[in-house]
This record gives structure tokens, C-alpha cells and sequence, in this order.
């Protein structure tokens, strides 16, 4: 028996797969034969022994008891499933009450994604919280979507993970996962580094997202409320501009390291950015009238 890595129960563990046979079949297929490793700062780059070749789309953990990994994780794949078959269809900007389900999903998938590597700890409180929160996506949490002018052809995560130095009185870890995928990037983050990274999106005048503040109150600027009318000064970046703009958040002192052909990349960084203030403006709007919660019906009944 071993601890699950969502309830933190001493089960059988199962295998889960990054991605429900839904979205597997959805997203793009030209990951096939791609370089999958994981790096840190601690292991001084690229763990050879773990340079696999293979599809991202195919890539599985073996950390989740019986029931995160059906009963509660499910119907959350499944909800989302279908809008991001349609975002990979091209079939236009999904509806903010859409966007929050797959919000969920990728704060999900962004944490269990990390457990791909080795040594990216994510703090148990954050895993807690990620599961146990019945109002969808958890309070403390956000997931920013950029559209793209370009078409990642597979499906890519990039990995992040803070850690305050050893000088400071309390410990805190902080991370963000992100997953590039067609004309989409999601980036999902415990708040305070999903902050930061609102912020370097905003600066590079990338505000095609939606940002999740907390749980029920999102950030929706107005190239969303507008159904996708251009705004003054909105940018339509590259895959890799979304990179560079949020690895920003990182400081200059950090680099990935991208493998053959992709990259699972996780870099532990040991210096930290403190927050600084940023003004959301009048782009918050409160959800809970909008929202459909129906997908998680009966998942935290004992």
C-alpha cells in the first residue's frame, strides 16, 4: 500500500493516464517520438536515465488510488473533453462557463503531470485542495488560456517549481504547469505565481486568456466578452512567445532544458520573486451564477 497522491489515502494504487481517451484522441498526434525527460537544478540538468522516447498523449502515472482516479477524476476529464475537442476543431471561443470546466481539468492534470519526473514535489496542502474542492476550480488556483497564432503540432508541458531559500523564516513552494497543445496554451498555477504570470501576460500585452482569481471569480478581458473582437494592443503570440513571457516569471538567472524533439522539463529554482501588486481592472467577474457544477454530482458523496 502506498499514499495517493490527490487524498493522500494508503490504497492499491492504479495507473492514470495523463489524459482521458476523449482528449487523447483530440489532441494533435504528431507527439509520437518524442524525447520526454525531466531536468533540475539539483540533479545539474538532464537525468540521462530518463530520456524515454515515446507520446506525450500515451504518458501515465501510477500514483492515484481506485477512486481519484475514477470516481472523482472521471467525470472531470469528461466534462472537459468536449470543449477541448472543440478548441482543437477550430470551432471558435468557447463560453466563460465552458472555459472554468476546463479550467478544472487542467489544474488536474497540470499537478499530476508533474509526477512525470522526479523530485517535483508537489506541497501536499496544494494536492488537498485540488481535490477536495467541490466548487469546480479550486479557491487559491488559476489556469490562464492564450490562443495562438500558430498550431502546436503535439501535445508539450513545461514544468516550474519555487521554493523560498533557506533564509526564510517560513518555507513556501509555489509552481505552474503549463500544456501546449494546437492553438492553445494553458497555464495553471497556485495563486501567487498565477498572479505573477497575469501580470508578464498583461505587460506583453497578451490578454487573450481567461484567468481564474479564485474560484468563482475569473478574469475575463475584452477580447472574451466580446466574442473575439479585436482589442486595442491585444497580441496573438507563438507557442514560443507564451513561453518566453511566462518563464519571465522565473527571472533571467534560469533556463529550461528542452530535449529532442520536446520536453517534460522541471527546473527547481531556489531564489525567490516576491509578489508584486497587479490590478486586475474591471475584468473580474463573478461566476456562480454562471457556472454548471452538474459534472461533479455525486463525486464527494461517501
Amino acid at each position: 500500500m502506498t499514499e495517493c497522491f490527490y487524498c493522500g489515502t494508503d490504497a492499491k494504487l492504479t495507473r492514470a493516464h495523463l489524459f482521458h481517451q476523449r482528449i487523447r484522441e483530440a489532441l494533435p498526434n504528431e507527439s509520437v517520438g518524442v524525447t520526454l525527460g525531466s531536468s533540475s537544478v539539483r540533479s545539474g540538468g538532464v537525468e540521462r536515465d530518463l530520456l524515454l522516447p515515446g507520446d506525450v498523449r500515451e504518458m501515465n502515472v501510477k500514483i492515484l488510488c481506485v477512486h481519484c482516479n475514477s470516481r472523482w477524476m472521471e467525470p472531470i476529464e469528461k466534462a472537459a473533453a468536449p470543449i477541448l475537442e472543440s478548441i482543437m476543431r477550430g470551432e471558435g471561443f468557447p463560453p466563460a462557463r465552458d472555459l472554468f470546466r476546463l479550467a478544472h481539468w487542467s489544474t488536474v492534470v497540470g499537478a499530476l503531470a508533474t509526477q512525470t519526473g522526479t523530485r517535483f514535489e508537489v506541497p501536499v496542502e496544494h494536492r488537498r485542495k485540488i481535490r477536495f474542492t467541490a466548487t469546480g476550480q479550486p479557491q487559491d488556483f488559476g489556469t490562464h488560456f492564450i490562443w495562438t497564432l500558430d498550431t502546436y503540432p503535439g501535445a508539450q508541458f513545461d514544468f516550474m517549481r519555487f521554493e523560498i531559500g533557506p533564509d526564510a523564516e517560513e518555507r513556501e513552494v509555489s509552481w505552474y504547469s503549463a500544456l501546449h497543445a494546437g492553438p492553445l496554451v494553458m497555464i495553471s498555477a497556485e495563486f501567487t505565481v498565477n498572479t505573477m504570470i497575469a501580470r508578464e501576460l498583461h505587460h506583453s500585452g497578451i490578454e487573450s486568456y481567461l484567468g481564474t482569481v479564485q474560484s468563482n471569480l475569473v478574469c475575463i478581458p475584452d477580447a472574451i466578452r466580446n466574442g473575439w473582437r479585436p482589442s486595442a494592443g491585444l497580441v496573438s503570440p507563438s507557442h514560443h512567445a507564451v513561453q518566453e513571457t511566462y518563464r519571465k516569471v522565473a527571472g533571467p538567472d534560469v533556463e529550461y532544458v528542452d530535449t529532442q524533439g520536446g520536453s517534460l522539463v522541471s527546473i527547481d529554482e531556489w531564489r525567490w520573486r516576491h509578489l508584486e501588486k497587479f490590478d486586475y481592472g474591471d475584468t473580474l467577474v463573478d461566476m456562480r451564477s454562471q457556472v454548471d457544477l452538474s459534472y461533479l454530482d455525486g463525486v464527494f458523496e461517501s
